[in-house]
């Protein structure tokens, strides 16, 4: 059964449904859209839609050899506590990616605490997206930020708007008017937003999961799928690894590969990548190397500590002699709280 959003944003379609009957944006006609959607149209239009088709081609094969992997770190649990079911959401690969502690930490308090300012306006520049996408032009931004996220449970995080707006009471006009971007989707389209993509392998003793921020084509609709991530911060290295991870599990759940991967900045270019073998191949080689880096460190293997801008929200910063470490600067210049972006509750640890 559905569940819909209600309130100041009037009903939104669970991102499960098949297409929503009768859903249209509102002042959309035909396939005119907005310049996000004008970018990925533009970019799908010289794309060779072979990379797609060799891609999904390589799924299963792909899928085999991460099973491999996924049943030995399965084997490596049963000696600690049979049964047991290994999680690897996106945001513990990201966290592994950067430091063993870090994940080990968040992983023992889910409770991360409320986000810092640079967080908090990707939390609302996500909502700003949804917005625009499913009602149209943003007239006030704090007072909808605040209703989409009471309407989603999100009472703490209406809290740090509520302080936030009261320190600058603009502090996110300037997203929300980056957010008119995603104005005008077609409705052919069939945009869905935080619609979730699970793997689950090892006969579902590993499993592997990721929220989508933006999906537009694909299965049920007449146009080659696209995954879009909405970024607030600046462009990153990890970002591509995120959209690489995003094209292999769509690519599994639909059985069919996206064509087309892509990182939506305010202020910079849509970032768009094909997807080919390449890609998948890669994003399946770091997701299993995740999968037997967490298995060990769930059986006791001491975690290895990596020191970087993720120190500062770590939960063992105020202990960790290498988090101590790093307390100036950042490298690349990051001294400002900008490189908070990355924080995520561990909200996307979807499935079974």
């Amino acid at each position: 059964m559905s569940s819909l959003m209600t309130g100041r944003l009037g009903p939104v379609p669970d991102p499960h449904d098949a297409v929503p009957v009768g859903w249209e944006t509102p002042g959309v006609h035909g396939e005119v859209g907005g310049a996000l959607f004008d970018e990925v149209v533009a970019e799908l239009e010289v794309l060779d839609p072979a990379l797609a088709v060799s891609a999904t081609g390589a799924l299963p094969g792909l899928r085999d050899r991460l099973e491999q992997r996924a049943s030995a770190a399965a084997a490596l649990l049963d000696g600690h506590e049979e049964g047991a079911v290994l999680r690897v959401p996106k945001s513990r690969l990201a966290d592994l990616q950067q430091c063993e502690r870090l994940a080990v930490a968040r992983h023992a308090r889910p409770d991360a605490g409320p986000p810092g300012l640079a967080a908090l306006r990707g939390v609302a520049l996500d909502r700003f997206v949804l917005l625009e996408v499913a009602q149209g032009p943003i007239v006030d931004p704090v007072e909808e930020l605040l209703s989409v996220l009471d309407v989603q449970g999100e009472l703490d995080t209406c809290d740090q708007v509520v302080a936030a707006a009261s320190a600058d009471p603009g502090f996110v006009d300037d997203l929300a008017a980056a957010a008119a971007a995603w104005r005008g989707v077609p409705r052919s389209w069939w945009p869905r937003l935080q619609s979730p993509a699970v793997a689950q392998l090892a006969d579902g003793r590993v499993v592997c999961s990721g929220k989508l921020d933006v999906e537009l084509g694909g299965v049920l609709t007449p146009h080659p799928g696209v995954v879009v991530e909405v970024k607030s911060g600046a462009p990153r290295p990890a970002h591509v690894e995120e959209v690489a991870l995003y094209a292999l599990l769509v690519g599994w759940r639909d059985g069919v590969a996206p064509s087309l991967v892509a990182r939506w900045y305010p202020d910079e270019p849509t970032a768009c990548m094909p997807v080919d073998t390449g890609l998948l191949t890669s994003a399946a080689a770091r997701l299993g190397d995740a999968i037997e880096q967490w298995a060990q460190l769930v059986v006791g293997r001491r975690p290895e500590e990596s020191p970087g801008p993720w120190c500062r929200w770590c939960p063992h910063a105020a202990v960790c002699p290498s988090a101590a470490a790093t307390a100036g600067p950042t490298p690349g210049g990051l001294a400002d709280p900008d490189d908070e972006v990355e924080w995520e509750p561990p909200g996307d640890e979807v499935g079974p």
